[in-house]
């Protein structure tokens, strides 16, 4: 990863300051001097560091002094002292302050170089417990990034995620709702060289406009009003591993410019900070949206859509790999058998039939969702789901599975999307919350429909 550790070399003698700075910097850290406590401090309410060397005799404000005061920072550096008292005495106290460490003087290359990177995996593992805590992660049965295909198209994405995920840089993946764009976000995590800290993900179209800044980018205590404590972001919760942004063309103009900022500096502020943050996190991004055309329309910030779109992924409708359906049927029938306690449960040949000429206009989602109610309310006394259980006889099959020349009582993509709609909010008695979450799209997007719907219906 390109992240460096960040060192503070604090010290009142001049030549030695400037030669530990020199020697830090040579290990590959970014090191910066300060020549006493109270520049330390200063320092610190402005930038953010990892790890401070801090000599523990000082004019003025005191080295155990400065580490105080250090401590008392929220999300403040590990601490390691720098003295040339041999004693144990003044470095027990050092410790029992707070400090990680502390090294005498002088100190090997070696010795340096080897606590200040165990300091900083110290302070890397207490950020990132801490920030798992403040995130919401919705848990998922697909949660090591599996994906179930047979088909060719999916064959050929899947090798190109592959390569995709070595490489670290920023991905729009782009496909109809439901296609499973969150679970090749998840391939391309558990493939990565952050696999080791889990990822993180938020649905851009749940998150209302006013709270955007705030939950990506945190903010400090009494930015506004409701703000009664600090709160870190998405963006320092997910330091070291992926932040998966899903529906992104819903992101509003603002936070466009502060996540742009971020993908070209690794810098942020908090709302209501003055103080300028470092994280190192990979961003893959999900739309079922044309980024490219949003950004011709005024939509989308052209310079953040090529910013993101570095390597582009296209998930397939399910209606195109076909061949996909019965592997991923396979798949969730052994997750609800297992839910629901029904190891015998299986379909008859007519619903897999049903399941294989049926258009999908939800796509895999509809699939599973079609799958869980059968098994949930498949009869007690019967382990065959019927096809009638999965689709409703009066769903009229795709084009693609039927001989027959196409007559009036096929009906096209649109007309399949607007009654899948219409069965999903009828199902729900109308609450229109629980049927964007049901048909995977945003609240926002169901009612554009529907006001489509009720245009064309009155036109």
């Amino acid at each position: 990863m390109s992240r460096k550790i960040r060192v503070m070399v604090v010290d009142d003698d001049a030549v030695l300051r400037r030669l530990v700075s020199e020697q830090v910097a040579r290990m590959g850290f970014d090191s910066t001097p300060a020549a006493s406590g109270e520049e330390a401090l200063d320092a610190l309410t402005k930038s953010d560091f990892d790890v401070v060397l801090l000599d523990i005799r000082m004019p003025g404000l005191s080295g155990l002094d400065t580490l105080r005061e250090i401590r008392k920072l929220e999300d403040a550096p590990e601490v390691i002292m720098l003295t040339a008292d041999t004693s144990l005495g003044t470095g027990i106290e050092a410790m029992r302050l707070g400090a990680y460490d502390y090294l005498t003087k002088p100190s090997t290359l070696d010795e340096i170089e080897a606590v200040v990177r165990k300091a900083d995996e110290k302070r890397r593992l207490v950020r990132q417990n801490a920030s798992l805590r403040d995130a919401v992660r919705q848990p998922s049965e697909d949660a090591a990034g599996a994906l179930v295909y047979r088909s060719k198209a999916m064959e050929g994405l899947v090798a190109l995620a592959e390569t995709a995920a070595r490489a670290d840089s920023t991905v729009v993946i782009t496909g109809e709702s439901g296609t499973g764009k969150d679970v090749l976000a998840r391939f391309l995590h558990a493939r990565s060289q952050r696999a080791d800290s889990p990822m993180l993900s938020v649905n851009c179209a749940a998150l209302p406009e006013t709270l955007f800044e705030s939950e990506f980018f945190g903010h400090e205590r009494g930015a506004f009003t409701g703000a009664t404590s600090t709160k870190r972001g998405l963006i320092e919760a997910a330091d070291s591993s992926t932040l998966f942004l899903d529906e992104v063309g819903e992101m509003p103009a603002q936070t466009q410019v502060k996540l742009l900022r971020f993908l070209e500096e690794g810098r942020f502020r908090r709302v209501g900070s003055t103080r300028d943050r470092e994280a190192d996190v990979r961003v893959v991004a999900a739309t079922n949206r044309n980024l490219a055309d949003d950004v011709t329309a005024g939509r989308f910030r052209a310079d953040l859509f090529y910013r993101l779109n570095v390597i582009s992924l296209h998930v397939p409708p399910l209606r195109h790999r076909r061949e996909d359906i019965p592997a991923l049927t396979e798949h969730f029938l052994s997750l609800f058998r297992e839910r629901f306690n029904r190891p015998a449960l299986d379909l008859s040949p007519d619903a897999r039939q049903r399941l294989n000429v049926y258009d999908w206009p939800g796509n895999v989602r509809e699939l599973r969702n079609a799958l869980e109610r059968a098994a949930a309310l498949a009869a007690a006394d019967s382990d065959i789901i019927e096809a009638d259980q999965l689709i409703p006889s009066n769903t009229s099959p795709t084009a693609a599975g039927n001989n027959t020349s196409p007559d009036s009582t096929l009906l096209t993509l649109e007309q399949l999307e607007r009654q899948h709609i219409l069965r999903v909010l009828e199902e729900q008695s109308g609450n229109r919350e629980r049927a964007a979450a049901i048909l995977g799209i945003s609240a926002r997007t169901l009612y554009r429909k529907l006001r489509e719907y009720e245009t064309g219906a009155t036109s």
